[in-house]
């Protein structure tokens, strides 16, 4: 861009373009805008208006990737994209309706790529297990899969999204994102990130209230088709609302209000995997967060006692959710289960077992008939573990468990409160995986895994607060 304008004053107001983009200001116009796009989108769901407000988000990450040389210019406006486009269920044909608006998207990523280009790195301690991975990726089904499912659209788009493109993106990541003097790359992932959760909370909340004589008249949880998706983000954003409430009090709430919000979502793996994930936050934060673990303290005991005091209500409120969860536990338990991932994890096993070392790979379509999955979806196990095993044989067993190691020593080896966030973050979105696609989709999920590990490498150049872990005595020893 500075080849473009190369004037002092145009530099000056590029800087000023540039900056409004990082901006709070600037985050609550993108929220308002994917505000209305939701809003209007739930009372006319046949008009297809979150499919165009996809793409409207779209294009404002592709100005905001053009005007900005800082990649995290762009974080915002893809957090709330992806969360507009959990609405477009099945939306494959709508969007190649509108194929013409989207290809000059390909132009902003082209433009940002070449204007901001920086030489690319294997530096990076996740570049060796990624390559590994997307070895693995490739020879899965190898052998058995056919050159046509192999090389079918859907199976390019994961093989490579999953594993050579997310490698380049994390390479790409690595050379471009750096720790700024103008401002704190950790305080703005966490604005982002509880802008997010913010705005999942609101879609869900804002539904309710459209829909308000349906919940009269049932008494319970209203259907959401995108429930898993969106409990999905709100359980990768939940950590950060509690990081953030290290330093702003008022931020206490909200990863509290994120959690009520994936309750109302009727996603079982939300109710069960996000009420594992509140009671770590909170044991976390106890722990360290000396100043406010009083306030946690007495919010978990309103809670508590409000709970305690309402359980009937609240029970038949969440009826639905808790009926699905012990229908499907009993049904396993009984060798009588009807339930769709029931089937799923019996045909992984079983497809592993048959085709032990390169597995069946991600274009093989051959359990549609348990499950008919979506245009250009995969037919997924929705299990993250039985998905390697099934897709990818031992070799992808060896492969992403080494990962899956590397990204957990990452992340110990400094103990910091922003690393045990995303910690947090991340491993809640790995047992969310263990009942739905979740690290298995490319976009946003694995994205932000990548972006994850980046910061945690990069960030260490920016002042973090440390966490003790060792005891008083063994630090007194240590001084002596």
């Amino acid at each position: 861009m500075e080849k473009i304008f190369k004037s002092e004053q145009s530099l000056k107001r590029i800087e000023k373009i540039r900056a409004f983009l990082l901006s709070n200001e600037w985050m609550a116009i993108l929220f308002c805008l994917a505000g209305v796009f939701t809003s209007v989108g739930a009372f006319f769901p046949d008009k297809n208006v979150e499919v165009i407000g996809t793409i409207v988000f779209c294009y404002i990450l592709g100005f905001c990737i053009c005007l900005s040389d800082d990649i995290m210019a762009g974080l915002a406006p893809f957090s709330l994209t992806s969360l507009v486009a959990i609405k477009c269920y099945d939306s494959f044909d709508i969007f190649m309706g509108y194929i013409w608006y989207l290809i000059p998207l390909a132009g902003f990523v082209l433009f940002h790529l070449i204007a901001y280009r920086k030489k690319l790195t294997t530096k990076g301690t996740q570049f060796k297990p990624m390559l590994f991975v997307s070895i693995a990726i490739l020879l899965g089904g190898l052998g058995f899969i056919s050159t046509k499912e192999y090389f079918a659209p859907t199976s390019l788009y994961h093989m490579f999204g999953l594993g050579f493109a997310m490698l380049f993106v994390y390479a790409y990541f690595f050379a471009h994102i750096e720790v700024k003097r103008n401002y704190s790359l950790i305080d703005h992932v966490t604005k982002v990130m509880v802008l997010t959760g913010c705005f999942a909370t609101f879609m869900v909340i804002s539904y309710y209230i459209i829909n308000i004589n349906d919940v009269i008249d049932r008494q319970g949880l209203l259907y959401l088709q995108w429930r898993n998706n969106c409990s999905t983000i709100l359980m990768i954003t939940i950590p950060f609302a509690f990081f953030m409430a290290n330093k702003k009090s008022y931020a206490t709430v909200f990863g509290f209000f994120f959690y009520f919000a994936m309750l109302l979502t009727g996603s079982r793996g939300g109710m069960v995997f996000g009420s594992v994930e509140i009671v770590m936050c909170i044991v976390m934060y106890m722990l360290y967060d000396k100043r406010r673990r009083l306030a946690y303290a007495i919010i978990c005991a309103c809670i508590l006692f409000g709970f305690l005091a309402f359980a009937p209500q609240i029970t038949e409120f969440l009826g639905y959710t808790i009926d699905r969860l012990f229908n499907a536990i009993n049904g396993f338990l009984m060798g009588e289960s009807t339930e769709v991932r029931a089937a799923h994890y019996a045909r992984g096993i079983n497809d592993f077992l048959t085709h032990p070392i390169f597995g069946t790979g991600l274009g093989y379509m051959g359990n549609r008939d348990v499950h008919a999955s979506v245009d250009f979806a995969l037919c997924f196990y929705h299990c993250a573990p039985i998905q390697v095993c099934a897709s990818f044989g031992i070799v992808g067993i060896i492969t992403f468990a080494y990962q899956f190691i590397k990204r957990n020593m990452l992340i110990w080896r400094k103990a910091t409160l922003f690393n045990m966030t995303i910690f947090l973050s991340y491993i809640s979105l790995e047992m969310m995986s263990l009942v739905n696609p979740g690290v298995f989709c490319p976009m946003p999920y694995l994205l932000y895994v990548t972006l994850f590990m980046v910061l945690v490498e990069k960030c260490d150049g920016e002042f973090q607060e440390k966490i003790i872990v060792r005891k008083k005595k063994q630090i007194k020893e240590e001084k002596a």
